[in-house]
């Protein structure tokens, strides 16, 4: 109680707080009317600068070349398997033993051993 009786002492009873002459007046005309501002959508303009739009244009051409790369070198692979399918397949049959012959390093000798040995 005596922290009380001091500031009342010190202070007074008198509120420090005042409000302006007729504030509460126009209080709920002003209320409503920034109620009805805020109530109403805002369109707010999309302002894309021209930078951002060079970049995008920078990212799409950049994207299509190298689709367009890839694209290419796998159509270029396609056609140099099926090239080399198509000189295979025209190759003799007798070519296909020679080269199997000479990659497994065998000589005729070896050939004859491994007909004429028994299983």
């Amino acid at each position: 109680m005596n922290e009380e009786t001091y500031l009342k002492e010190r202070v007074g009873k008198e509120n420090p707080f005042r409000v302006p002459d007729g504030y509460f007046d126009t209080l709920a005309s002003q209320v409503m009317a920034r109620i009805d501002a805020e109530a109403q959508p805002q369109k707010k303009a999309k302002v894309i600068s021209m930078h951002r739009v060079f970049y995008y244009a920078a990212a799409a051409v950049c994207a299509l070349f190298v689709c367009a790369t890839v694209y290419l070198s796998f159509n270029k692979e396609s056609e140099a398997v099926e090239q080399q399918n198509m000189a295979v397949a025209e190759q003799p049959a007798d070519n296909y033993f020679d080269e199997a012959a000479d990659y497994m390093m065998l000589d005729n000798q070896a050939i004859y051993a491994c007909l004429a040995s028994d299983y």
